[in-house]
């Protein structure tokens, strides 16, 4: 189960299941463009509400992009994120290996 199955296929409920999926890992706004199949523009108007309501975090600067992840420290998204990916078998491998985009520094 996902975000997107509760909250339908949302520009929103797209970016929490990706960064939810891929906990460990931090995205700039276009790397989730990009994953999400969302436009940059939506997630500059929607990402400010995301950090607003600490459901993600900013978690360091790569030169002038900002790197974000879910943010697992506030209560609601670490209930969500239990209760939706509870059942969810992510493989333990690494983001190479999963098809995934990784940028590089």
């Amino acid at each position: 189960m996902a975000f997107c199955d509760i909250f339908g296929d949302s520009s929103v409920a797209r970016i929490l299941d990706h960064l939810a999926k891929y906990e460990g890992r931090d995205y700039s706004l276009t790397e989730l463009a990009r994953d999400c199949s969302v436009s940059y523009r939506t997630i500059q108007r929607v990402f400010p509400i995301l950090v607003q309501k600490e459901f993600v975090k900013m978690t360091r600067r790569i030169g002038k992009a900002n790197m974000y992840s879910i943010n697992l420290e506030n209560t609601t998204m670490k209930d969500l994120h239990r209760l939706l990916l509870k059942d969810e078998k992510i493989p333990d491998k690494p983001a190479e290996e999963r098809n995934h985009h990784v940028a590089y520094a």
